[in-house]
């Protein structure tokens, strides 16, 4: 079975009708961690739609269609009741055991460690304690989150309707 998600992953609490607003479905991670399922077309879409320009500085993403819009940024600070919200985005692509992750951490609109490129680095950046023999990743739950969700379907269309 593969494992394909692309999910921005906040540190610490965030209003929930704002992040409706931004058509975003939390889900709990613990360690004040929340979920967010994002992908490339999500990030285009709001781009146009909040008249954003730009890109975040991005590292190791190794050829991925990672979402760098700096929209994302802009709606974290609105969602988060941080000024400067910490966050990461993540990537994995695996089917059979065999593929890639990458993650990048953010505070606001800076790329604050380079030198982070996995899943793991990341959650342990935002406070995640591995418990037991288990890594970060599955101590959050992310080894049961195998997918992303149908509604962001929807984004390819409106992010095609607006040249993106």
């Amino acid at each position: 079975m593969g494992h394909h998600i692309t999910a921005i992953i906040l540190k610490g609490d965030f209003d929930k009708i704002k992040a409706a607003d931004f058509d975003l479905i939390a889900k709990g991670l613990g360690f004040e961690l929340t979920l967010f399922h994002v992908d490339h077309y999500y990030s285009a879409y709001w781009q146009h739609k909040l008249e954003s320009s730009g890109q975040l500085e991005i590292s190791n993403v190794d050829n991925f269609l990672f979402p760098s819009e700096i929209a994302l940024a802009e709606i974290m600070r609105k969602v988060s009741h941080n000024k400067d919200p910490e966050y990461a985005i993540i990537q994995t692509e695996y089917f059979g055991g065999k593929g890639k992750q990458h993650a990048n951490v953010f505070k606001g609109y800076l790329n604050i460690d380079k030198n982070i490129s996995t899943i793991n680095q990341a959650l342990r950046y935002l406070g995640v304690t591995a418990v037991s023999n288990i890594d970060e990743f599955e101590t959050v739950g992310l080894d049961k989150i195998r997918q992303q969700p149908d509604f962001l379907d929807k984004y390819i269309d409106l992010a095609e309707e607006n040249g993106k």
